[in-house]
């Protein structure tokens, strides 16, 4: 019934770009198909999926699943497995793009996919890995196993957000490609994740994860989340995994926020990671960010005010939620 059907991972660490480039790439679908998006995030809240959804209404033919709060690359992951079954039956793709966390660790995830389970049913074609040129001398990011193989396991690397890069970012990733020694692979840098629909067909490689412990580590752990009580009609969940923390927010959506209070409170709280969809006084606002880089955006369709942050450190979310609540334009 359903048979070979296209499929592609889009890999990247925090803010790389990937619903950007998801979104590209859903706007060069030929008229005539309908493609299927997979999402997965670190936190429980979920954004990507909603703006993927929103952002693509244009196109009749896109359908997209989101499996927040856990990582669709563990062993006999039952959230990747019912998400990407129910998008297939309801959907009917004539292609799939999967969309892990940032923080996810591909390796499992290209095994389930190639399982016999799968194996009439998808048809596994190039791993994009998508990279930030301008985070390649960051131990943060560059020492961490996750990202390693992230890059590692792709079968096309994008030196993704071009348009802000300095020329030795873009010697650092002519270093990275030169690093990969003797795996072949193509590499293109792009900016607002302008790739081309070409490399999705890219050949794909069986390549061995540089860390199979790391692997193995993620196929037996257990992503902590919980619900923590807020006041008035503030909603938050806290998480945990591999060295990252996070929280999210669901907001009133009466709720007008100073985006710039909220830049000036990702800068003093050490937040590497921030985006959701805030109202304003100016509309509903997509909040999009990493250190050194802050978009604000207006929202043509609105969706459920909410907020996600991610940190290296675990901080006090109560503290931090309060600081929120400072951010509301009519705070005294």
């Amino acid at each position: 019934m359903y048979r070979n059907i296209p499929t592609n991972l889009i890999t990247g660490f925090l803010g790389t770009g990937k619903t950007t480039t998801i979104l590209h790439l859903l706007s060069q679908a030929p008229a005539e198909q309908r493609w299927a998006v997979l999402v997965n995030e670190f936190g429980r809240i979920g954004v990507d999926g909603d703006l993927i959804q929103a952002e693509a209404v244009d196109h009749a033919e896109v359908f997209v699943e989101e499996v927040p709060g856990g990582c669709l690359c563990c062993v006999g992951s039952a959230g990747m497995q019912v998400g990407l079954n129910r998008l297939i039956q309801s959907s009917k793709p004539d292609r799939i793009l999967i969309e892990p966390t940032g923080l996810g660790h591909p390796a499992q995830l290209i095994e389930q996919l190639t399982d016999p389970v799968y194996g009439d049913v998808i048809d596994l074609r190039a791993t994009i890995g998508l990279v930030d040129a301008r985070v390649l001398s960051d131990s943060r990011y560059t020492s961490h196993p996750n990202f390693q193989d992230q890059l590692h396991l792709a079968d096309v690397l994008v030196g993704n957000k071009l348009d802000c890069y300095s020329e030795a970012d873009r010697n650092a990733f002519y270093d990275l490609i030169e690093a990969q020694g003797s795996s072949v692979k193509s590499a293109v840098m792009v900016a607002h994740g302008s790739l081309e629909q070409a490399y999705l067909d890219e050949p794909r490689e069986e390549r061995i994860a540089l860390f199979p412990e790391v692997h193995a580590f993620k196929a037996n752990s257990h992503h902590h989340h919980g619900q923590e009580p807020s006041s008035g009609d503030w909603h938050r969940i806290e998480g945990s995994d591999d060295g990252f923390y996070t929280a999210g927010w669901s907001l009133p959506g009466d709720a007008l926020i100073d985006p710039a209070c909220l830049r000036k409170l990702m800068t003093i709280s050490g937040v590497v990671r921030m985006k959701g969809f805030v109202p304003s006084s100016h509309g509903q606002m997509r909040i999009n960010a990493t250190p050194g880089e802050w978009s604000a955006e207006a929202l043509e369709h609105p969706l459920n005010p909410r907020i996600e942050m991610i940190t290296t450190d675990l901080l006090d979310w109560q503290v931090i939620e309060r600081q929120l609540r400072d951010c509301l334009e009519n705070a005294c």
